[in-house]
C-alpha cells in the first residue's frame, strides 16, 4: 500500500464493502447530511482530526507554516489544532468553520533535516517555560527565504470541499502521522522524545548514547530526503475517491493526523458543538468511551479537569501532557481542559465500577461546570455531568491482511456481542441518562474521537420528558428536548480502523 495510510483504509473499506456487502459504490460516498442514514435523524455525527501547523510541499521544495494570523510570521503555530468534520440532519461543516492562513517558505533541497534550520526554535522534549503556541520560524541563511503568504482564501479546502466517508475516517485515524517526515515540526517533536529517551537511559554507556544518537539522526534525514512515509498522514489535496490519484502536495494543501493528537475521546469540540448549535443554558449529560487499554491510564479523562499535569496552565494553552503509560505524549497539544473542576487520577480511578458480563468498567463524575476554551470553542458555565465508560480491551487500529484479520476478529466479535447483550451496561447507562430500559429518545452528538481506536463521546440534553413510543423529530433551531439517543436502541459510535461501527446496547 506504498506506506500510505489513505491506501490501506481505502483498500479495507473496499474489500469490505465489495465482498461482504457487495456495495462497490460505498467507497465513492460522500459524508453529507444527504447521506447520513434515516435511522440516524437527529443526531449530529462529528469525526475528531488534527490539522498539522505546517507542512512540506516536496516537489515544490517549499514549506508551509500555518499562523493564527498569516500576515504576522511570529504567530506560526507550533501544536496540532483541533478540529471537527461534523454531519447534520440538513447541514455539514467543519467545527472550527474557518481556516488559517499561512507562510511558504523556500527550501534547500540539499539540506538534511537535522542540519537545517526548517524547526529551529520550535518547542522540543523535554517543554521549558519559554514553550509556547506561537514561534517564529527560521530557515539555513544559504537558502532563498522568499516568503510567499497565503490568506486563508487562498489556501485549499479540505478534499475539494465535498470529502468522502472514507476521505474522513482517514483524516481522523491517521495514527502513525508523526512519522511523515513532511509535517516537519510534529515530526521532529515526535523525535525528540526519542532523543531524550534514549539520553536519559540507565542501561546504554556514553558510546551506546551517542551511536544510537547517530542512528536515530540518519533516521530523520533519510525520511526527509526520500519522502518515505510522507502519507503516513492525510493530505487534504485528495479529492477524488481513490487515494491512487492523489496528486502531489501542493502549498496551499493542509494536512491532518489523528484526532488523539488534539483530544482522544473529542469530549471537548462535542460540547462545544451542542453549545454551538443551542447555547450553554441547559445542563447536558456526556458519555464518554474511552479505549484505556494500551495507555493503561485515564490521561485521557483528567486533562478535561484541573489536575497537577496542568497546574498554572490556561485551558487552551501550550501544554504537553501526559500520554501512553508513565510517557509523554507523542507531541505538545493545546490544553483541553474544559472544565473547571479538580480531578485526579486517584479520584477518578476509585470512581469505576465493573459492568457485568464484559470487561467494560463505568465511572458516573461529579457535576462539573465548563470553563471557556477558545482553541476548542467550549465556553463556560454550563452544567454536564459524565460517564465513563472504559472499554479495557484490545481494539487493533491496524486490521490488515488476511492473517491479522482472522486474528482480531473472535476477540472483536466477543467484545461487540458481549456490549450487545449486557444488561447491566443498559441499565446503568438508561439509569445515567435517566430514562427507561425501552425508552426512546431525541437529538444527540456523537462525536468519533481520535487516537486509540474505541475512543468516543456522545452529548445529550439532561431534561427528561414522558417515554416516546416514535422518534420524536426536534427542530434544528432548538435544543433537544429528551433524554438521549435515536430511536429504541442505543447507538455508540465505535471508531474502528478507519470504520465506524453501530452497536446496538439495547437500551
Amino acid at each position: 500500500y506504498n506506506r500510505s495510510w489513505p491506501e490501506i483504509v481505502y483498500a479495507m473499506y473496499n474489500a469490505t464493502s465489495t465482498m461482504v456487502y457487495d456495495d462497490p459504490n460505498m467507497v465513492s460516498v460522500k459524508a453529507s447530511s444527504s447521506e447520513k442514514l434515516v435511522d440516524l435523524s437527529g443526531v449530529d455525527i462529528c469525526f475528531h482530526t488534527s490539522l498539522l501547523p505546517n507542512a512540506r510541499a516536496r516537489d515544490a521544495d517549499t514549506i508551509t507554516y500555518l499562523a493564527k494570523d498569516y500576515t504576522n510570521v511570529s504567530s506560526s503555530y507550533t501544536v496540532p489544532l483541533p478540529y471537527d468534520y461534523c454531519v447534520g440532519d440538513t447541514e455539514t461543516e467543519w467545527l472550527p468553520n474557518s481556516w488559517p492562513g499561512g507562510n511558504v517558505y523556500n527550501l534547500d533541497k540539499n539540506a538534511s533535516f537535522t542540519s537545517s534550520n526548517v524547526v529551529k526554535g520550535f518547542p522540543m522534549f523535554p517543554a521549558k517555560e519559554s514553550d509556547g503556541l506561537y514561534v517564529t520560524p527560521e530557515h539555513d541563511k544559504d537558502s532563498d527565504e522568499t516568503i510567499v503568504s497565503l490568506s486563508p482564501a487562498e489556501m485549499s479546502l479540505p478534499f475539494g470541499n465535498d470529502p468522502t466517508v472514507v476521505q474522513i475516517s482517514v483524516a481522523a485515524s491517521s495514527t502513525v502521522g508523526y512519522i511523515s517526515e513532511e509535517l516537519a515540526s510534529y515530526f521532529a517533536q515526535y523525535f525528540s522524545i526519542q532523543d531524550y529517551g534514549i539520553q536519559h537511559s540507565s542501561s546504554l554507556t556514553e558510546v551506546q548514547k551517542v551511536e544510537l544518537k547517530t542512528v536515530v539522526d540518519k533516521l530523520q534525514d533519510l525520511l526527509w530526503s526520500t519522502g518515505f512515509m510522507a502519507n503516513a498522514a492525510t493530505m487534504s489535496g485528495w479529492t477524488e475517491p481513490n487515494p491512487d490519484t492523489m496528486p502531489p502536495a501542493a502549498e496551499s494543501n493542509y494536512w491532518f493526523t489523528d484526532g488523539g493528537y488534539t483530544d482522544g475521546p473529542a469530549a471537548a469540540q462535542a460540547i462545544a458543538r451542542y453549545q454551538q448549535r443551542y447555547g450553554t443554558s441547559t445542563p447536558i449529560k456526556l458519555i464518554i468511551s474511552n479505549q484505556n487499554y494500551y495507555t493503561d491510564n485515564n490521561n485521557n479523562i483528567i486533562n478535561y479537569f484541573s489536575y497537577s499535569g496542568n497546574e498554572g496552565i490556561e485551558p487552551g494553552a501550550f501544554i504537553w501532557p501526559m500520554g501512553v503509560g508513565e510517557g509523554p505524549q507523542t507531541n505538545p497539544q493545546m490544553s483541553k481542559q474544559i472544565f473547571g473542576e479538580a480531578m485526579s487520577a486517584e479520584e477518578l480511578s476509585g470512581l469505576f465500577e465493573p459492568v457485568s458480563g464484559t470487561n467494560l468498567t463505568m465511572a458516573v463524575l461529579p457535576v462539573a461546570t465548563t470553563v471557556d476554551n477558545e482553541p476548542f470553542g467550549v465556553k463556560a458555565g454550563q452544567q454536564v455531568s459524565i460517564a465513563v465508560i472504559n472499554l479495557n480491551s484490545n481494539i487493533p487500529t491496524f486490521v490488515v491482511t488476511e492473517k491479522v484479520i482472522q486474528a482480531a476478529t473472535p476477540g472483536l466479535v466477543s467484545l461487540a456481542e458481549g456490549i450487545a447483550s449486557s444488561q447491566d451496561l443498559s441499565d446503568k447507562v438508561a439509569a445515567f441518562v435517566g430514562i427507561a430500559s425501552t425508552t426512546t429518545a431525541a437529538t444527540t452528538t456523537t462525536a468519533a474521537g481520535g487516537g486509540d481506536s474505541g475512543n468516543e463521546t456522545t452529548t445529550t440534553d439532561a431534561t427528561n420528558t414522558t417515554p416516546d413510543t416514535e422518534l420524536e423529530q426536534v427542530p434544528p433551531s432548538s435544543p433537544p428536548s429528551s433524554a438521549n439517543f435515536v430511536g429504541s436502541p442505543m447507538l455508540s459510535l465505535i471508531s474502528l480502523t478507519g470504520l465506524l461501527l453501530v452497536l446496538p446496547l439495547c437500551v
